[in-house]
């Protein structure tokens, strides 16, 4: 089990650690994008792995991967899926299937109506695709380090969720999208996300830290996103200007 954990925690904290070299690297280069129509001005520098942005996923995340080693934490997810059985043994809808998919959906609403986002619709398509890429591959992967784990496997639920996953990871691209021109409604997408989560444990479906640590690594997963993608922008675009 101890190697298990090991191999669990070491890419989390392999990209929650070395996120204070990234903000360096950061902080020397500037991001240049070429202007597009209904496009906003991008910072400079945007910072998308600054350590204090990490905080608060690479908590949740690091709340579901101690599951084996905290007491506490089995136990909470047992309280509350046995009273959610309890006193809602009938309850059950697909909503998540369809609502999960929002947050990222709304993006291409918005450049639809034209409205003014950090990227076009073409880059909107790249970080969507490689967003969920990322956080498949790493969901997957996490899935197959802890099926066999009695812990994690108490209840019939995979860990992470994947519903939960994935909305959190559109609420972040909605985000990082808005976040610039309309800061309140950027975080639209992460009260859908949290509906998400909710329904997984309400269909019994999933475990609290299982929701969580899929909210983690959403978020974690279009971060990392977006700082490979501009990294790769600002090379290009640095080459095309050394033409």
């Amino acid at each position: 089990m101890i190697k298990k954990i090991v191999r669990f925690f070491v890419p989390v904290l392999c990209i929650v650690f070395s996120s204070d070299v990234i903000y360096a690297q950061d902080s020397l280069n500037s991001y240049h994008s070429v202007p597009e129509k209904n496009v906003a001005p991008q910072n400079p520098n945007p910072r998308y792995l600054k350590p204090v942005t990490l905080i608060v996923p690479g908590a949740l995340l690091l709340y579901g991967g101690l599951k084996p080693v905290i007491n506490a934490i089995p136990k909470i997810d047992s309280t509350i899926y046995t009273r959610v059985k309890q006193n809602y043994p009938d309850f059950h809808t697909n909503a998540a299937d369809y609502l999960t998919w929002v947050p990222s959906a709304s993006v291409y609403v918005l450049d639809a109506f034209h409205v003014k986002t950090a990227h076009s619709f073409k880059q909107h398509l790249i970080l969507d695709a490689g967003s969920l890429l990322i956080a498949g591959g790493i969901g997957y992967g996490m899935r197959l380090i802890t099926k066999n784990n009695k812990v994690y496997n108490s209840f019939g639920t995979d860990f992470p969720s994947g519903h939960t996953t994935n909305a959190f990871r559109g609420a972040e691209i909605l985000h990082q999208e808005l976040k610039a021109t309309k800061p309140w409604l950027s975080y639209s997408g992460y009260l859908v996300a949290t509906g998400v989560g909710l329904m997984r444990i309400y269909d019994k479906d999933h475990v609290l830290s299982e929701v969580l640590a899929g909210a983690g690594l959403g978020i974690i997963s279009t971060k990392l996103t977006y700082w490979v993608f501009d990294k790769v922008e600002n090379k290009r675009n640095t080459n095309q200007n050394q033409l």
